[in-house]
Parts: C-alpha cells; sequence; structure tokens
C-alpha cells in the first residue's frame, strides 16, 4: 500500500465587483510517489487524473466512429473511457469490459471519497491501493 498525503488551505478572495462578495478557495496538493501534484478539487473528476497520470497513464482520445470520440486514459494496450454524466462519473475499462458508475463528489464525506478512489483505481487502472491523509496548512 502507497501513501498519499493532501494538504490544503484556504483563500478568501474579493469577487472583483459590488454584486460579488468574498469567496472562500481551496488549494489542494497531492504528495504521492515522490511528487508534489496540485489539483483543483476534493473530488474524483480532480483526483483520478492526477492519480492515474502519476502512474504512467496517459490522457487519450479514442475515435468511435466518424467525427465522434470517446475521452479515456491509455497505457500500452489498455484504455479507461472516463464518461461525465452529470453528477456521476463512469469508468469503463475496454480491455476488461469492467464498468463502475459512481458518484463525482462526497462532500464530507473524505473517507467514502478515498475508499471510491481506491476501489477505481484497483479495478480500472490495477494501481495498488493508496493509504490517504489530509493536513492543513496553517490551521
Amino acid at each position: 500500500m502507497s501513501k498519499a498525503i493532501i494538504r490544503y488551505d484556504h483563500l478568501y478572495i474579493d469577487g472583483g465587483c459590488n454584486a460579488c462578495g468574498v469567496v472562500r478557495c481551496e488549494n489542494y496538493t497531492l504528495y504521492y510517489l515522490n511528487k508534489e501534484l496540485g489539483f483543483g478539487f476534493l473530488d474524483l473528476e480532480s483526483l483520478i487524473p492526477t492519480i492515474v497520470q502519476a502512474n504512467g497513464w496517459r490522457q487519450s482520445y479514442e475515435e468511435v466512429g466518424i467525427g465522434d470520440e470517446m475521452e479515456g486514459f491509455k497505457k500500452s494496450t489498455d484504455f479507461v473511457q472516463v464518461e461525465l454524466n452529470g453528477h456521476r462519473i463512469t469508468y469503463t475499462n475496454h480491455t476488461t469490459g469492467q464498468k463502475i458508475s459512481v458518484a463525482n463528489s462526497y462532500p464530507q464525506q473524505s473517507e467514502k471519497l478515498f475508499a471510491t478512489i481506491n476501489e477505481i483505481l484497483s479495478t480500472m487502472f490495477n494501481i495498488e491501493t493508496i493509504d490517504f491523509s489530509m493536513e492543513e496548512i496553517d490551521a
């Protein structure tokens, strides 16, 4: 089992106009496989690509007909298709035929988020389980 640390902090940014108030923004950094990787949100759509690319997968598009393509990740001959459907994400491994459809985010439920990430990584991408921990910067 590998380890990953997610460090985050909060910034308060002025909205920029009279109608916009101050907005709280969070910044995330993932420390994984001796790499420092930034990502935008604490959700599957942000974390899965960050982790799989650190493990040698590359973002790819496969042609599905005339003018149509699938978005996903490729490593060697393996291709995992990623479909964002509203608040759900579906991952389909075209090598094994396995398919997983899950919610994109788990607000205030980081343990459920990390368990879902590990399920997707091991089932779809053959990546070993990750022990996640979170640390707030300047808490």
